[in-house]
């Protein structure tokens, strides 16, 4: 293997992410993992389920009431879980 050829392990990973389209998927986890932490508990405990496709964050939860105050706020989660990330990854969220 020459030189040119040798690439850092870091770099291997990203590119095989990368190539493989696994991006929003990791970003998918990373929200249901750390939503305590995004969104604090009272609104955690409520939540039923968490998925992203295509930039569109869905959260089913169990609470219409709250469904209805997140919707209101539906620009300002989407600010908090994008600067959470670092990264402009939720473009939409939907509240079902």
């Amino acid at each position: 293997m020459s030189k040119h050829n040798i690439k850092s392990l870091g770099d291997a990973i990203k590119e095989f992410i990368h190539e493989n389209r696994l991006e929003e998927k990791i970003y998918e986890v990373k929200i249901n993992e750390d939503w305590r932490k995004i969104m604090g508990h009272n609104i955690a405990v409520l939540t039923q389920s968490i998925s992203l496709k295509s930039g569109r964050l869905t959260v089913t939860l169990k609470s219409s009431v709250l469904r209805n105050e997140l919707q209101m706020s539906k620009q300002k989660v989407i600010t908090i879980i994008n600067s959470y990330l670092g990264q402009g990854v939720v473009r939409d969220i939907v509240f079902k």
